[in-house]
C-alpha cells in the first residue's frame, strides 16, 4: 500500500499539471484506497466570463487525462467513469486504478510529455506546422472524441475570426466585473501557486491578425508572427459531458504537441461571450459547439507557471 500511495501521488502532482483557465487550477481530488475522485472546484471557478462552469470543467478534463497518462506511466490501468452521478454536475469523474502491465513507447512519450508542455503567449516561428504533425494533433483530439478544425493562414474567414477576437476582448475590458476578475488571477506574485505572473503574461500586439489575448495587465508589444497554425476544437453536443471531453481531447492533442516541440496559446475571450461565440461558429461554418480557439507554433519554451502542491488539491475525508 505504501508504494500505491507513492505513485498515486506522483499521479496527481502529473494531473496537476493540466492547463486551466487563467491557471485557476480548479480541480479538488479526494483518494479511497486506489481510486481517485476528482471535482470540480467551484471556488475557483471564474464566475462572471464562465457562469455555466464550461471553462472549469474543461480545465478539469485536462486533469483527468493527464491522470490516466501518468497511471500508465505507473504501470497502472486507469478505469474512469465520467460524472458518475447525474445529480452532482461537479463530480467530474471517477478514477479506478488497477495492476497493468507497463506503458507502450507513445503512452511514456505523452506521460513525459506533461512536464515539458507549456502555454506560452510570445510570438511563434512565422510559419505553419508541418503537415505531419497537423495530422497527429488532429488525430489525437479525434482518440477522445472530438474534432480539431484547422484555420490556415490563407483561409478568408480566417480574419473574421481575429475581427470576433477584438471585439469580444474590447467588450470585456468595458466590463467592470470581468476587468476585476481578470485582475484577481493575472500579474499575481511570481511565488503565487496558481494565476498567472505579470511576467508571464506575454506582449501587447496591435496586429489583428494576431490570435493573442490581450491582458490588461501586459506590458510592451511585440510583432507576432502571420502564419502560424489557428485551430478550433469542437465536441458533438455543448453539455457538461462534452465540456470533459473537451479538456481530454485539448491535453492530448496539446500533449502530442509537444511531442513535435509546438506550443500553443489560447484566445478564450471570444467563446466567453455567447454573442461572439456564436458568431464565430457561423464565420466558420461550424457543425458542431466550438470548445477552444487556440494558435499552434514553433518557439522557444518560457517558463512554466507554478502549481499547488499535491496536498492542497487533496481534500480531507468527510
Amino acid at each position: 500500500m505504501e508504494l500505491l500511495d507513492a505513485r498515486i501521488e506522483r499521479i496527481l502532482r502529473a494531473a496537476g499539471r493540466a492547463p486551466s483557465v487563467h491557471n485557476t487550477q480548479p480541480w479538488q481530488v479526494r483518494v479511497h484506497g486506489n481510486r481517485v475522485v476528482v471535482r470540480a472546484d467551484p471556488s475557483r471557478q471564474l464566475r462572471h466570463s464562465d457562469p455555466q462552469g464550461r471553462e472549469m470543467l474543461i480545465s478539469c478534463g485536462a486533469f483527468v487525462l493527464n491522470a490516466r497518462l501518468a497511471a500508465r506511466r505507473e504501470s497502472l490501468l486507469p478505469v474512469v467513469t465520467v460524472l458518475p452521478d447525474p445529480d452532482d454536475h461537479l463530480l467530474v469523474a471517477e478514477i479506478g486504478l488497477r495492476p497493468g502491465p507497463g506503458p507502450d513507447i507513445d503512452e511514456l512519450e505523452l506521460a513525459v510529455a506533461i512536464t515539458r508542455r507549456v502555454t506560452t503567449r510570445s510570438p511563434f516561428d512565422d510559419q505553419p506546422l508541418d503537415a505531419d504533425v497537423l495530422q497527429a494533433i488532429q488525430i489525437a483530439a479525434h482518440d477522445e472524441g472530438a474534432v480539431l478544425r484547422l484555420i490556415q493562414p490563407s483561409e478568408p474567414a480566417r480574419d473574421q475570426v481575429m475581427s470576433l477576437v477584438r471585439r469580444a476582448e474590447a467588450l470585456a475590458a468595458e466590463d467592470p466585473a470581468a476587468r476585476g476578475e481578470e485582475k484577481a488571477w493575472t500579474a499575481v506574485a511570481p511565488d503565487r501557486p496558481d494565476g498567472i505572473p505579470q511576467e508571464m503574461l506575454g506582449p501587447w500586439t496591435f496586429d489583428d491578425r494576431s490570435p493573442v489575448r490581450r491582458f490588461l495587465a501586459s506590458a510592451g508589444n511585440a510583432q507576432f508572427e502571420q502564419r502560424s497554425t489557428m485551430a478550433v476544437l469542437l465536441t458533438a453536443g455543448d453539455t457538461p459531458r462534452d465540456w470533459i471531453a473537451a479538456g481530454q481531447a485539448l491535453e492530448r492533442l496539446l500533449l502530442v504537441a509537444t511531442t513535435y516541440f509546438v506550443r500553443a496559446s489560447f484566445a478564450t475571450t471570444v467563446l466567453e461571450n455567447p454573442t461572439t461565440r456564436h458568431d464565430l461558429r457561423q464565420a466558420l461554418s461550424l457543425d458542431a459547439p466550438p470548445q477552444m480557439l487556440m494558435r499552434l507554433g514553433y518557439g522557444t519554451t518560457p517558463r512554466r507557471t507554478l502549481r499547488r502542491t499535491v496536498e492542497d488539491s487533496v481534500a480531507p475525508d468527510a
